[in-house]
């Protein structure tokens, strides 16, 4: 019997190679959330910090100056708040995309390993089967001989 093929060898490698693919973009995608997260982190840090010293300020002493510029700071981290919260949405969205391609092409692939595993089950059967007929032959070829030297002794 011939050695087992699958003629969707070559469908399943580039399946296997874009699964590859997408898990690495995946992973990128994954840095570039947790990149976005751990900055807009930092940044409601750095404002809740700077309305601690404001308030240190107001109970120290009342320079209108320096309050001013930690009021003009402060609305600056507000705004760098509200851009990186649209961006950690944007990374976030970009991730859910990823993870969703990442199993459309990890499914993909499962199916042509699941058509491979049938396929070669296919074949082992039926090398099973014309093994089992090669030792059916041999075992009647030797009954025979058996039989024959057998009869031909006892006639003798």
């Amino acid at each position: 019997m011939k050695k087992f093929s699958f003629r969707l060898e070559t469908p399943l490698r580039i399946k296997e190679l874009k699964e590859k693919i997408e898990k690495q973009k995946l992973a990128e995608a994954i840095n570039e959330k947790n990149k976005a997260e751990k900055s807009l982190t930092q940044l409601e840090l750095s404002k809740k910090d700077t309305w601690e010293k404001i308030e240190k300020q107001l109970y120290d002493s009342v320079k209108t100056n320096v309050l001013l510029d930690f009021g003009v700071y402060s609305a600056h981290i507000s705004s760098k708040i509200d851009r990186q919260k649209i961006v950690v949405k944007n990374t976030h969205r970009f991730y859910e995309e990823r993870v969703h391609s990442y199993i459309i092409s990890r499914r993909e692939k499962q199916i042509l390993e699941k058509v491979k595993e049938k396929k070669f089950a296919v074949y082992n059967k039926n090398l099973n089967a014309e093994e089992q007929k090669i030792t059916d032959e041999v075992a009647n070829i030797n009954y025979d001989r058996l039989e024959r030297d057998t009869n031909g002794n006892g006639n003798q």
